[in-house]
């Protein structure tokens, strides 16, 4: 069992190891983008749409594992609670995890990429007694929570200046008592942000 234990974590160690290294069959470009890829492995931005359309909060934040994945989560807080509100969550937090593609000369934890995500956000919805009278309507809040994919593209300047563009969808898990129940939420942006 011992040494079953230590293989296990001879073996770990020596991934891990590996994923800071460059790869030998790299071309020269290939390499220096790998160099910047593990230098350069948090990015922080702010989803400009969600100011401008709602008026709503939206920061994210991404931490870069190698040049082909990243995992990251999306926060959203929407300050507009009177129009919009069954529509829009009120809060939300995104986990997310991101495999790159086209990770070639000039990419690297950028470019096209596709994501899994899990959404846990509330919403508020109203019910009408009867008729729909305002003295009949009552404003309730609601927690649900949503598995969903995504996919996007993302920009990054040899400086670090970044714009990412996603979109994705989510199916919700039903945890919501909400007699008008949603089944899908969705989840997009344009972000601007700084990889440092």
């Amino acid at each position: 069992m011992k040494k079953q234990l230590f293989l296990i974590l001879l073996t770990v160690s020596v991934i891990a190891k590996a994923q800071d290294k460059t790869d030998a069959k790299e071309t020269k470009n290939q390499k220096q983008t790998t160099e910047v890829s593990i230098k350069k492995r948090h990015s922080i931005s702010v989803d400009v749409l969600a100011g401008l359309i709602f008026p709503a909060f939206n920061p994210r934040y991404e931490y870069i594992l190698n040049k082909y994945s990243a995992i990251g989560s999306d926060l959203n807080i929407n300050f507009d609670n009177e129009n919009g509100s069954e529509i829009l969550e009120t809060f939300s937090i995104s986990p997310f995890y991101r495999q790159y593609f086209f990770s070639k000369e000039d990419y690297g934890a950028k470019g096209f990429y596709g994501e899994g995500f899990v959404k846990f956000y509330t919403y508020e919805a109203d019910t009408s007694f009867l008729f729909d009278d305002a003295a009949n309507i009552n404003t309730e809040d609601y927690f649900e929570t949503a598995i969903g994919i995504g996919i996007g593209w993302k920009w990054v300047s040899n400086s670090g200046f970044l714009i990412d563009i996603n979109g994705g969808l989510g199916r919700n898990l039903g945890f919501a008592d909400d007699p008008d129940e949603r089944d899908f939420t969705g989840k997009f942006g344009v972000n601007f942000g700084w990889q440092f």
